[in-house]
């Protein structure tokens, strides 16, 4: 079923086709519609089934690759290998722990300036306009009291995908599920978000600028600013278990 509906043309204003269509590639995978050992069908049919572009399917097969869905070989096409994706023990989505939240920070603050920097250098003029537009529907979710979870996660995955830098890529989305339970917490700290909000004009501004160095120095600030409120929570949990002494 093609995904071009109401909802999911919102979703591609807002950069989600990427998500949307690894998410249902994953769910037929996972639903038997192609069996382990059988090929998916080529870069091209899947294009067009979906609507989208072929770019985006062959982005969401590397996803599912590196997931351990499926094999791409040159020549023979994609293979399905298994109908479940590999979960890293390291970091559990169902088991989320303050000390998980710290390391995916730490972890984010060392890639994301990177490849904010590679997206100002590479990134096409649609995906530069893309990560934008991204960023005024954040600020436009904020303001009408709405979630902005997803376009918030949006953001960081277009800027990664512009950065045409597919190791780098799948290490910020091998992370999603972990960075939309984080949100959970950071959120809650008062001005975090207005800042989130700020933060993501002056980088989408400096990537469409072609400013490489000042769209890392300003990721690196978000992150060291996201790094620092997660810190903070964790300070504040470790007070709360603390015995009180008189």
């Amino acid at each position: 079923m093609p995904l071009h509906t109401t909802e999911n043309s919102r979703l591609m204003r807002t950069g989600h086709i990427f998500n949307s269509l690894l998410n249902e590639l994953q769910q037929r995978i996972r639903n038997g519609e192609w069996q382990p050992g059988s090929h998916l069908p080529s870069i091209t049919h899947l294009a067009h089934t979906f609507g989208v572009s072929t770019g985006s399917v062959r982005e969401a097969l590397r996803s599912l690759q590196s997931l351990g869905m499926v094999r791409i070989e040159h020549g023979r096409g994609v293979i399905v290998i298994s109908n479940q994706s590999k979960d890293d023990p390291q970091f559990p989505p169902t088991n989320l722990t303050i000390a998980n939240v710290v390391a995916l920070a730490e972890a984010r603050r060392l890639i994301e300036p990177e490849l904010a920097a590679l997206a100002a250098e590479r990134g096409s003029d649609n995906e530069l306009t893309e990560i934008l537009q991204i960023a005024i529907t954040m600020e436009q979710h904020v303001v009408a009291g709405l979630d902005f979870g997803e376009s918030d996660t949006a953001f960081h995955h277009a800027i990664a995908i512009a950065a045409h830098n597919p190791v780098l890529s799948q290490m910020i989305l091998s992370m999603q599920d972990l960075f939309l339970m984080s949100r959970q917490l950071t959120s809650k700290e008062l001005g975090m978000t207005d800042r989130a909000v700020h933060y993501h004009h002056l980088i989408a501004d400096a990537i469409q600028t072609r400013n490489a160095a000042q769209a890392r120095l300003l990721m690196l600030a978000h992150m060291n600013d996201a790094l620092g409120s997660v810190l903070f929570i964790e300070a504040q949990q470790s007070n709360h278990a603390a015995p009180i002494l008189y």
